[in-house]
């Protein structure tokens, strides 16, 4: 079972995160096109994510967005935050999450 969560930014290299994230679909076994399929979608989402927070961050604005994949053998949760301040619960939180 492969499960996984990608912390992102504006910043974040997508070639990279999504390097990294197909390794780890073959170190957890899954089966090929079902892991072709989840890199391709994470990289679908982040691609995104990023060049939308680029945009929010140009004009000073704060996004944080949350996506989660998941299906057979696989649940992969992304989270991805420009600007937004979290509070010393919110990030006592986040870690108890394992997030």
């Amino acid at each position: 079972m492969l499960r996984e969560t990608i912390h992102a930014g504006i910043d974040t290299d997508v070639e990279h995160t999504v390097a990294k994230l197909r390794e780890r679909c073959v170190v957890a076994g899954l089966d090929p096109a079902t892991a072709e399929l989840l890199v391709r979608q994470t990289a679908e989402i982040l691609s995104g994510l990023v060049e939308q927070g680029r945009r929010i961050a140009s004009v000073g604005s704060q996004i944080e967005a949350t996506r989660e994949l998941s299906g057979e053998g696989y649940h992969v949760r992304l989270m991805f935050s420009q600007g937004a301040r979290k509070g010393l619960v919110g990030r006592l939180l986040e870690k108890l999450r394992g997030a």
